[in-house]
């Protein structure tokens, strides 16, 4: 490589690196990867020909190297860096797909639980609203005038109910 373009790309890295931001339009490290494998080719090549080495003219070589790098499908940059990260991409839209199995199990649970109170007969299923919405067990005793210890078995027996309902249904 031509020792002008070399001084060139150690004087002005961020500058290019700016240049390479408003290319990818995108983060920081996508600019980065992009202005990193333009210097990689730089240094691969042998030898580069310009009319002249002024700053200008260099800035504007290797920000058209930069833009066809980024903009063409045949690029090594297209190769190397977003065909693999396509990878990833399908990498973790398969991980989504296996959350997206979870999320399905959970609404099955959900609806069977939904079923199974519904089918509480009416006394524990009003005793288990209260204590859903006053929080305690005294609170329910306190409300009703049952007492504590028969709130305490009532709402037992109700959870257990549901619980055993619920098993059932899904062996």
């Amino acid at each position: 490589m031509n020792q002008s373009i070399e001084n060139y790309l150690t004087r002005n890295y961020y500058i290019l690196l700016g240049i390479s931001k408003k290319i990818t339009k995108t983060d920081e490290e996508t600019s980065r990867e992009l202005l990193h494998e333009v210097i990689l080719q730089l240094y691969s090549r042998e030898q580069i020909k310009l009319k002249e080495y002024n700053d200008d003219s260099i800035k504007y070589y290797i920000t058209s190297i930069m833009r066809v790098n980024y903009y063409s499908k045949t690029s090594p940059y297209h190769y190397r860096i977003r065909k693999e990260r396509q990878l990833y991409s399908d990498l973790s839209e398969a991980f989504n797909m296996e959350s997206e199995q979870e999320e399905f199990e959970k609404q099955n649970i959900f609806d069977i639980l939904e079923i199974s109170y519904t089918e509480l007969n009416w006394f524990h299923k009003s005793l288990m609203d209260l204590y859903m919405t006053l929080g305690s067990l005294k609170k329910v005793s306190q409300k009703t005038n049952i007492p504590l210890t028969s709130v305490s078995r009532y709402i037992k027996e109700a959870r257990q109910g549901v619980i055993n309902d619920i098993n059932n249904r899904i062996k």
